[in-house]
Parts: structure tokens; C-alpha cells; sequence
């Protein structure tokens, strides 16, 4: 009886078909970002960047507290939701806040979670000035912005 010859592995615990699932992962992992056209490495997923935003988002609630005038939580939620309607990700649910503090200020967080201070309502003199700053925090959201720094950490 001669021996047969037989081809051995490098990795003989991982299948090839494991190695075309982690490479589908990495390549899905570089998806396009919608607002600026160019491929993105980022690991994480729609779902999870909306869970991030909403554990996020109630911890600056927690924090800083609502604004307790339900008739400008309304106002602002509309006039965000008329901005995300033209963003490039409209099929997002955005959520809009008015936070009972005086400092000056605006944020996004992943996930559709806008934020915008009662003190910084105070220097707006119109709903376009409104406006400009929900817009550029659909940007960071639209962008992807967060989801990226969280990628990076």
C-alpha cells in the first residue's frame, strides 16, 4: 500500500465559508455614507446606532431635563421633521427635543436624536433661524457623524 497525498489547511478550524461571512461583513462595513457620497468604514449598524442615540438621548434628558412648554416641543419637532424630510436619510425617525437649560446650544446624537437648549431658543429671531440650526445637526445625523466617532473609539 503507497500513501496518498493529501492537502492540509493552514486554518483547518475555519471553514471557508467562514471567511466569506467576515469578508461580506467588512466590505458591508464600507458602506456608502448618503450624505457625501464616499464609502465609509464603520461598524455599526442602523439598528444599533438608534439605540445608541435613544440610551444617549435619555441620559441628556435625565440630565438637563425637558422643557416643560409642550406647545414649543411640538413647534420644534415640526419644523425638524419638515427639515429630515429633505435629508439624505429621510426614512429616519427623528426625534426632536427643547431641553430646559440656558446655556447656548444645539447637538445630534446617532440615531435621528436632535437636542436643542431653551437658551439658545432665546437668540432665535424666526423659524428660519430655527431652521439653520436643526438643519445642521440633520447634517451630523444625515453624515453619520456620530455613528463614525463612535467607530473610531
Amino acid at each position: 500500500m503507497g500513501w496518498r497525498y493529501r492537502q492540509v489547511s493552514p486554518f483547518p478550524s475555519f471553514p471557508l465559508h467562514y471567511c466569506s461571512l467576515l469578508l461580506s461583513g467588512l466590505i458591508s462595513a464600507c458602506a456608502v455614507n448618503p450624505a457625501i457620497g464616499e464609502r465609509d468604514f464603520v461598524l455599526m449598524s442602523e439598528k444599533a446606532e438608534i439605540k445608541l442615540g435613544r440610551e444617549s438621548h435619555q441620559q441628556v434628558v435625565d440630565q438637563f431635563g425637558l422643557d416643560d412648554d409642550p406647545e414649543l416641543q411640538a413647534y420644534v419637532q415640526k419644523v425638524g421633521e419638515q427639515l429630515a424630510l429633505n435629508s439624505h436619510r429621510s426614512d429616519l425617525a427623528y426625534r426632536f427635543t427643547v431641553l430646559d437649560s440656558a446655556q447656548i446650544n444645539a447637538f445630534a446624537l446617532p440615531g435621528g436624536y436632535i437636542s436643542i437648549t431653551r437658551g439658545i431658543m432665546a437668540y432665535l429671531n424666526s423659524e428660519a433661524g430655527l431652521a439653520a440650526v436643526l438643519g445642521h445637526e440633520i447634517g451630523y445625523i444625515a453624515a453619520r457623524h456620530g455613528v463614525q466617532q463612535a467607530s473610531q473609539q
